[in-house]
């Protein structure tokens, strides 16, 4: 479609086409294509489109009550969400937030962890450090903690100076030691920046369980979160795991944090947690923190949509049909077969890395796979392959400038959790045939 309307789009001079439905993995035009959607929209439509059973309790929210202003009352679907949630979140985490989506998310666990801070009498503990190609959300201070530079530079006059650290990243590690087997380097320089920092200045650290912005898909080594867990331990560091992409069963647990066997302070997420049918975000945070939010007699912070009946309904309904359906045992069965099915990308010459953590999949694409030299920007490389991909009938989104910020491209498959064995299949080999006709495009 012609992007010349009175909509404004993210790309002036791109192309999109209209899409008028779903149905379950698919997304369908006003001309009646149809392609898999293999980013589950925006990492959201994890159930898939089209889910009556949500649709249906959707509007007989709505019919009974669609909204109370949290400063004021409560209401009965936040309250039992609330519960639910701490009953399969990880250890003290017993207690919820609920905002309208990732980025007030963040912002609202930023402000819980200062305020943690200034009722224990560290008046000084205001700086959140995060990670370089880590993204945490569109608003000010979760930008601010986004590392993103792209994303940062028009508005960085604005933005709070957070320290920044590596991402565990081995495949182009920039450590000595490591040669693509993670040492916990950059773990440790967690330690290194609070040092710097000052560690009476430092409230909290804010990392993606499994990376997937920046570089896409990058799992960290087993022990690589025992190490950040130790070192805020060591100097009264808050650790808040974001888990807006992971959690609500993408790498085949409830949370991905749980493949570490780590316990954050808070968890922030979003997304998947009602499916992408309404907007709902929000915070679990332990015991202790609540004891110390309670102690300080109120929470300044609001938004509009505060435990927004209608969105926890919605979510409630999600865990009813993530553990009616086993979704969390298919994720793991599908992800394997992914693993499996993927290999046979490897045999093209442009592929360098293939990662993988349940259904979340990521290529990273080379000049030259003996030395891992990118692809200049000026190629292009990574916007071609989803080009190709839809002419077949499979969305999938692409990044550039993974290997130096700005040459190196990426390709992302994150399908909704209800694919099947054969629609896995099927994207695969869509996913083949771009990169063969890819590799023959660019003479590599």
């Amino acid at each position: 479609m012609n992007t010349r309307d009175a909509l404004i789009h993210r790309d002036p001079a791109g192309s999109y086409p209209v899409i008028t439905r779903g149905e379950g993995i698919y997304l369908i035009d006003e001309d009646g294509n149809r392609y898999i959607d293999g980013v589950s929209g925006a990492g959201n439509v994890t159930l898939g489109h089209g889910q009556k059973q949500i649709a249906a309790v959707m509007a007989e929210q709505a019919e009974t009550m669609a909204y109370c202003f949290s400063a004021f009352f409560t209401n009965r679907p936040a309250l039992d969400l609330a519960s639910r949630l701490a009953s399969i979140a990880p250890g003290s985490l017993n207690h919820a937030y609920f905002v309208s989506g990732g980025s007030e998310g963040n912002e609202t666990a930023f402000k819980i962890a200062r305020l943690y801070h200034l009722q224990r009498g560290n008046e000084r503990k205001h700086k959140i450090i995060s990670r370089w190609r880590s993204y945490h959300g569109a608003t000010l201070g979760a930008l601010a903690a986004s590392g993103l530079p792209g994303l940062r530079a028009p508005f960085t006059s604005w933005l709070p100076d957070f320290p920044k650290i590596e991402p565990s990243y081995p495949y182009r590690c920039k450590f000595a030691g490591c040669e693509g087997t993670c040492n916990l380097t950059c773990a440790d320089q967690l330690e290194e920046a609070i040092l710097q920092a000052g560690p009476d200045t430092v409230a909290a650290f804010i990392g993606e369980p499994v990376v997937n912005a920046g570089i896409t898909v990058s799992p960290p080594p087993p022990d690589y979160y025992h190490r950040i867990r130790e070192i805020c331990d060591k100097y009264d560091v808050l650790f808040i795991a974001d888990e807006i992409i992971t959690g609500f069963g993408r790498t085949g647990r409830w949370f991905a944090i749980e493949h570490y066997d780590v316990v954050p302070d808070l968890l922030v997420f979003g997304k998947g947690a009602t499916a992408g049918y309404m907007p709902l975000g929000g915070v679990l945070l332990t015991d202790d923190i609540r004891d110390a939010l309670d102690e300080a007699g109120s929470f300044p912070h609001v938004f509009t949509y505060v435990n927004n009946p209608v969105a926890t309904r919605v979510a409630w309904t999600v865990l009813d049909i993530i553990e009616r359906e086993g979704l969390l045992e298919h994720v793991t069965r599908m992800g394997e077969q992914l693993e499996t099915a993927s290999k046979r990308l490897l045999e093209h010459p442009i592929v360098g890395d293939i990662r993988i953590k349940g259904l979340m999949m990521g290529i990273e694409l080379v000049r030259d796979r003996a030395t891992a030299e990118p692809f200049p920007a000026s190629r292009k490389v990574s916007a071609r392959i989803p080009q190709i991909t839809m002419e077949h009938g499979l969305h999938v989104s692409s990044t550039s400038g993974c290997a130096d910020w700005v040459n190196g491209d990426d390709v992302r498959f994150y399908p909704p959790l209800v694919i099947s064995p054969e629609e896995i299949e099927t994207a695969v080999s869509v996913l083949d045939t771009a990169l063969d006709q890819a590799t023959r495009e660019f003479d590599v």
